[in-house]
């Protein structure tokens, strides 16, 4: 099987001891290309091949990046890390759980269609695809935008083959 990274596709097999869910950068949707001056682009990227060379040195091999949108992913700046490090960089599609509320508007056949746009021609008019869709819960359980958000997820997974990334911050209830 064959798994998008920042440079290209790679077999699974060749994944070997892989983070399965990290984050380079976090901000906030827009404010990489929109704000820039707020974030330290230079600082993030020498930080990140820092840690993902001392991470290699110590047998990881792959890292899934699980920044989407919302949380302000930045695909040049993973590119300049990919470009610097020996380790693959997996990188995510997906809705977190800051969903704008204009995808209230939308359908989740909609919605798949722009995952599945990201998995297979590229993210932001790069060539970089995503390898994963990172989707999440929050203790309010299921939301109406949630809800669209999970079912795209689905559809795109089952449409691609691609894997879905999640996890819930949900708290139990005694």
């Amino acid at each position: 099987m064959k798994i998008n990274t920042v440079n290209g596709t790679v077999d699974s097999n060749e994944l070997g001891f892989t983070l399965m869910h990290e984050h380079i950068a976090v901000s906030s949707a827009g404010i990489p290309h929109s704000f820039y001056e707020l974030m330290d682009r230079e600082r993030v990227v020498a930080n990140a091949i820092e840690c993902l060379s001392a991470a290699k040195a110590e047998g990881v091999d792959s890292y899934v990046d699980v920044t989407t949108i919302d949380l302000g992913r930045d695909v040049e700046i993973l590119r300049q890390v990919a470009d610097s490090v020996d380790v693959n960089i997996i990188v995510a599609t997906g809705i977190w759980l800051d969903i704008p509320r204009s995808i209230l508007r939308v359908t989740p056949d909609q919605l798949a269609k722009v995952f599945i746009r990201e998995i297979e021609h590229g993210i932001d008019s790069t060539s970089v695809k995503a390898g994963v869709i990172k989707v999440a819960t929050s203790d309010e359980g299921v939301t109406e935008a949630n809800e669209i958000v999970l079912r795209a997820a689905a559809r795109a997974c089952k449409d691609t083959g691609v894997p879905i990334s999640t996890h819930t911050a949900a708290l139990s209830r005694v």
